[in-house]
């Protein structure tokens, strides 16, 4: 399978480099679940196998990947919109730009539907997202728009 293959050489290269060396397995990532209790995606287990925190830029996120029971720590996507659209700079913002950021969560939730996840609390904010096909992204939320994508294998095998 070739996420196995990519997680697995990644996996090697970080352990022979010394990379990583904080890096905790989770004790249940074979079984990894999402919060609607279906299966999580194979290649977030597979590297929770190695690490439950998620890879980011080179280093990894203060984000786990699941909680003690093996459930992903991802919520709705469109929760994590409104925190990256609205919540995040709500105090800065009129009325006028509520409604345009409100109709801009609901454009962006239709496009991004899953779960996700914030993974730093920094600009761009970065979010992994978990499509509803399983299909698993880092995403970079900027002005209004994702302007970077990145599927989690190739940010895996960047590393």
């Amino acid at each position: 399978m070739v996420d196995e293959s990519v997680i697995e050489a990644a996996v090697a290269r970080l352990r022979a480099a010394g990379s990583h060396g904080d890096a905790e397995p989770h004790p249940r990532a074979g079984e990894l679940v999402l919060p609607d209790g279906a299966c999580a995606p194979h290649c977030i287990r597979l590297w929770a196998a190695f690490d439950n925190y998620y890879p980011l830029d080179g280093g990894r996120s203060t984000v786990p990947i699941a909680d003690r029971e093996g459930v992903l720590v991802v919520e709705p996507m469109n929760r994590v919109l409104r925190r990256v659209c609205l919540e995040s700079i709500e105090d800065e913002i009129d009325d006028e730009t509520r409604e345009y950021l409100e109709e801009l969560i609901e454009d962006l939730s239709e496009d991004h539907r899953g779960y996700g996840a914030v993974l730093e609390d920094e600009h761009p904010d970065p979010v992994l997202w978990i499509s509803a096909a399983a299909e698993v992204s880092l995403l970079w939320y900027e002005h209004d728009a994702f302007d970077r994508r990145i599927p989690f294998l190739n940010m895996v095998a960047g590393l």
